[in-house]
């Protein structure tokens, strides 16, 4: 287990195109740090940078208090696994497992001890004798963790290892790697773009964007106080509806409506923007705040139907308010369909307010 700090560490091809920029993070030891983002938005490259596998342009890469930015990656006493698996197809897995072991001049006892340890825990200990095409993709890749494993590494660091893994096998494997990382208490760096595997399974998630950090916290605190616009738009499945408004005085309330929409906030929301001098606000709602209900009084507003997604466990119900789709999430029963007219209401708590220009979180 180790610490690890990225400081100002930056990224740069060329003369200006920037895969990562100022990245700035402390990881504590033993921690589960999840790198989420789209396609493109350096956290490969961040990655690859903290492994010593790419050069880094600027800042620096600390592991334990010690300066490793210009340190060779065997130096490092990372571990690293690919989404390609990246198994040598001529070895056995025993020996898949034992090569950097057998690198490390370890004797020839502790080795078999260590490898058959690793492939108990990641459950292939039945499959040492065979080669990696008599397997299939998911005990291909638990090759790959048990021989990273296996040198018991400061750093376990992972690009995407559950993606080329059918749905089925994702969610399960996603889950038993959680296990080991209770088990081994390694301090893991987890690069995925899939937000459900980021929210299951860290202790704190990086969404980055553009090369950059957009907000570092647990799920929970990503999830219900996202940082931006982005941040809120990212993650969630249905994404958070965004609602621009208007704001005015009236009758001692501060009321926020558009030509769809029109309420009142509640104190606990309207203390957010006794410093905000903009007319206007951006107002995010997530799909399961929405509550469909049966009294159009009780409601925000009422309209019509465009389609339902059922999902089995809940229904995605869709409108077309204005100009753009608007997402919520139902329970399962009662059934609706396309052109039932709805009365809508939401919980009041659960916005979220973001500046208009910025698209940062109003947080008073």
């Amino acid at each position: 287990m180790a610490t690890l700090e990225l400081i100002k560490l930056s990224k740069r091809y060329g003369k200006n195109i920037w895969g990562a920029k100022n990245v700035n993070l402390k990881v504590n030891e033993g921690e589960f740090i999840v790198f989420l983002g789209p396609s493109g938005c350096g956290k490969t490259t961040t990655l690859r940078m903290i492994a010593g596998l790419e050069e880094v342009t600027e800042g620096q890469v600390i592991i334990d208090g010690n300066d490793v930015t210009y340190l060779e990656p065997r130096k490092r006493e990372v571990s690293m696994v690919f989404q390609s698996y990246a198994v040598w197809p001529h070895m056995t897995v025993y020996e898949n497992i034992a090569f950097p072991l057998r690198l490390k001049k370890e004797p020839k006892e502790n080795i078999d001890t260590v490898v058959r340890e690793v492939a108990a825990m990641v459950k292939i200990e039945e499959y040492l004798e065979r080669y990696p095409r008599q397997l299939s993709g998911g005990q291909r890749q638990r090759v790959a963790l048990a021989r990273a494993l296996a040198v018991k590494p400061k750093i376990f660091l992972m690009d995407e290892p559950l993606s080329n893994l059918d749905a089925k096998l994702r969610v399960k494997m996603r889950t038993e790697l959680k296990a080991i990382h209770s088990k081994t208490g390694a301090t893991t760096i987890f690069v995925t773009h899939d937000q459900s595997e980021a929210l299951s399974m860290a202790d704190r998630i990086v969404v980055m964007r553009n090369g950059h950090i957009e907000q570092v916290g647990t799920p929970d605190e990503v999830y219900f106080d996202s940082e931006n616009v982005f941040v809120a738009g990212f993650i969630g499945t249905p994404p958070t509806n965004f609602f621009k408004m208007n704001i005015k005085h009236e009758n001692n309330q501060l009321k926020v409506f558009n030509e769809n929409l029109e309420f009142a906030l509640p104190n606990k929301i309207k203390n957010l923007l006794n410093n905000y001098n903009k007319n206007q606000v951006i107002l995010g709602i997530r799909p399961e705040s929405f509550e469909i209900v049966e009294n159009r009084e009780n409601s925000y507003f009422t309209e019509k139907i465009l389609v339902v997604e059922p999902q089995g466990s809940h229904q995605i119900v869709a409108l077309e308010i204005g100009d753009q789709i608007v997402k919520i999430v139902a329970p399962s029963f009662p059934k609706y369909k396309a052109n039932d007219v709805i009365n809508i209401s939401f919980d009041e708590d659960r916005i979220m307010l973001f500046d208009i220009e910025t698209e940062k979180r109003i947080r008073g």
